[in-house]
């Protein structure tokens, strides 16, 4: 069997996983740009290359597209997606046509300096993969949907993959053609099929296999089954798993999908596609949420699991006599500057590292001569997965 083989053991990389993301949920404030998680290295096509020099470019550099450049000025972009409709639409003669008149144009591009969430939206919006990164009309990078997903998911906690998965699956036999397979696999405006053997999943064949393995070293895909060149073996992962580890196993292996798999039958597929728009929607959430505690007289702020200040309202910073968030923000809560009795810390302390929700007073100092009684109040903040990830606080003078 002529497949690619990838070594990777989802349960072992859980634990690990886990502990980076409750590191990883501290960074909730950082404004990501496209720039912080552009590629540099872009792979280029001219307008009169042929379909085959791509894919053979593509293939070498294990890329999903193309950027079609003339005179330094983005012109078009080819995909595996376009690949796969001319394999499976066009007769002879297919991989021997400039890529001008099979490439999507116009493209649209980012500026470097674009929000990565806006750039997710551009992405989900238009049904795209790739964002090529223009400054002074010159191209200096491009955005995948995976690095969009890569810096996002360590911006906000996210449920399990049993509640983001999608579970209609497209698969087909092991004895069925790649030709079949790509039917199918554009029929369905899908990436991927799973390959199954008396039900139980044998591979993966993706759009990236069919570039590889097909289109690359031209073989007939009519005359090919698809266990000749699927990926193997399949790893699934339990619809239990948090989606943070998912992405994280995505990223490990170099892969854009998991197979999802509960009592011995697949229950699903979970991709980048679907931890993307997850991720959106728990970020618009938050952004929500904000709003309405930016605006509230009631002093709020929330922590990481670490007790360090992710978030402040104004009236929070006026209670502690401070004008700005960043002299807040990014600080152990109730650090050197404002911490009046030693007391006081102790008892926070011992309630942030129980995993606590409660009432404090506190005594706490907002200037060199000047000390406040505040009644705070702790509430505790968990994921799906039951994993405390910080503590959401309001608070009021009691003077």
């Amino acid at each position: 069997m002529n497949a690619a083989t990838k070594s990777c053991c989802p349960a072992r990389q859980k634990c690990n996983d886990d502990a980076e993301a409750g590191i990883a949920m501290s960074g909730t404030q950082t404004h990501l740009k496209v720039k912080d998680v552009m590629n540099q290295d872009v792979v280029t096509a001219s307008p009169g290359e042929s379909i085959l020099s791509a894919a053979k470019k593509m293939s070498i550099n294990s890329v999903s597209c193309v950027v079609v450049v003339d005179d330094h000025a983005v012109v078009g972009l080819f995909t595996e997606k376009d690949l796969l409709k001319g394999i499976t639409q066009e007769q002879n003669g297919f991989c021997q046509l400039p890529v001008a008149e099979r490439m999507s144009s116009p493209v649209i591009v980012a500026s470097p300096n674009l929000p990565v969430l806006e750039a997710g939206r551009i992405i989900k919006s238009k049904h795209i993969k790739h964002l090529p990164v223009v400054a002074d009309q010159r191209l200096i990078g491009i955005v995948t949907q995976t690095d969009i997903t890569r810096g996002l998911i360590y911006l906000t906690p996210l449920q399990r993959v049993s509640e983001i998965m999608s579970p209609d699956i497209a698969m087909v036999d092991v004895e069925a053609t790649v030709e079949e397979a790509a039917r199918v696999m554009w029929s369905r405006r899908i990436s991927c099929v799973v390959v199954t053997h008396h039900m139980e999943p044998a591979g993966i064949l993706t759009q990236k296999d069919i570039l590889r393995r097909i289109i690359a070293p031209q073989k007939n895909p009519a005359r090919t089954r698809v266990s000749d060149v699927m990926s193997v073996p399949v790893l699934p992962i339990p619809p239990s798993y948090s989606v943070f580890t998912a992405s994280r196993i995505m990223d490990r292996m170099h892969i854009h999908r998991l197979v999802v798999q509960g009592d011995k039958q697949i229950r699903g597929i979970v991709s980048q596609t679907d931890i993307l728009r997850a991720v959106e929607r728990r970020l618009q959430e938050e952004e929500k949420q904000r709003q309405f505690q930016a605006g509230s007289e009631i002093p709020m702020f929330t922590l990481d699991a670490q007790g360090m200040v992710t978030y402040a309202n104004t009236a929070f910073l006026r209670l502690l006599g401070r004008e700005a968030s960043d002299e807040v923000v990014g600080t152990l809560f109730l650090n050197e500057g404002f911490r009046s009795r030693p007391q006081d810390e102790k008892r926070l302390r011992q309630m942030l590292r129980k995993g606590q929700s409660g009432l404090l007073r506190l005594v706490v100092r907002t200037g060199p001569d000047a000390v406040k009684r505040i009644l705070l109040l702790l509430a505790v903040t968990k994921n799906d997965a039951g994993e405390i990830i910080g503590w959401q606080g309001v608070a009021w003078r009691q003077d």
